[in-house]
């Protein structure tokens, strides 16, 4: 099935070459770049809260060998808010940095991520959710498991995916954006428009090029397309068309579309003089 997809994407941008001026294949090794970085972190978030929830298994939640554990977590993370421990109720029972600590002793056992981790017993990655901490977020969480399989609760970590993708998809040779499945923009060079829906916010509605075009991106793993919106975001309002790839990246079964974007050139056409007519001898 991989192999059909990759075929698919291919002949898309073949079949596209000779209609605009940008080279599709030319955007897809900072597609590819741009994929492998991220994969490569979320993998390292998987890696470290696997360990977390084995070492947290054998610990009073709240005890300062957990709160350790917790702080760990965050080393070297710019990008994440704070670590959590909750309880098999959903109760957040251990919070760190101390700052946050505020919020211990709050049932999250409404939230939907949390009843998908504590339901399966299965580590998640949560769609963008506005966080009690108070900013748009995602959390990656664990399940904490006894030596008998006995679920005794999970261990979180509250990523704002905005700080954790920016040094990921900036300083490239193209522009680069990403999208939940849902339409929702997690990523943006322009920050203004991080947070929108491009299905259903009113500043793309007229734009039925670009909502087309994300709606393909949001059904298709992977593929090539082109859109009119405008040149720079809110900041330059020309109109231009984009040439766009796109990839899939995710974790526990989430997934967040990559597009690599480029500004078509118009094709500048050589205009000759018309000759003069001949003087008659």
């Amino acid at each position: 099935m991989k192999r059909f997809v990759v075929f698919i994407m291919a002949a898309a941008i073949f079949v596209a070459a000779d209609s605009f001026c940008v080279e599709m294949s030319d955007l897809m090794p900072v597609l590819r770049q741009v994929k492998k970085d991220i994969n490569s972190t979320l993998l390292e978030i998987d890696k470290d809260l696997k360990a977390a929830a084995k070492d947290l298994s054998t610990l009073d939640f709240k005890s300062d060998e957990a709160r350790k554990i917790l702080n760990g977590l965050r080393k070297f993370r710019p990008y994440v808010i704070d670590c959590s421990i909750l309880n098999a109720d959903g109760m957040k029972v251990a919070v760190e940095p101390e700052d946050f600590r505020k919020y211990e002793d709050t049932d999250r056992s409404g939230i939907p991520y949390v009843i998908d981790l504590l339901k399966n017993k299965k580590p998640v990655l949560s769609s963008v959710y506005a966080s009690e901490e108070g900013v748009n977020a995602v959390s990656a969480g664990y399940p904490i498991f006894s030596d008998k399989g006995e679920l005794l609760g999970a261990v979180r970590m509250l990523i704002q995916h905005e700080i954790f993708l920016k040094p990921l998809a900036d300083g490239k040779p193209c522009k680069v954006w990403m999208i939940q499945p849902n339409g929702l923009l997690i990523y943006d060079p322009d920050p203004t428009q991080i947070g929108k829906n491009i299905f259903t916010d009113p500043l793309y509605k007229s734009f039925d090029d670009l909502i087309s075009f994300a709606r393909t991106v949001a059904l298709s793993y992977s593929g090539a397309g082109s859109y009119d919106f405008y040149a720079g975001g809110l900041e330059d309002k020309t109109l231009v068309k984009k040439v766009a790839v796109w990839d899939t990246v995710g974790l526990y079964g989430t997934e967040w579309r990559v597009v690599a974007m480029e500004i078509d050139k118009p094709v500048v056409v050589e205009t000759k003089e018309p000759a003069k007519d001949a003087k008659a001898n």
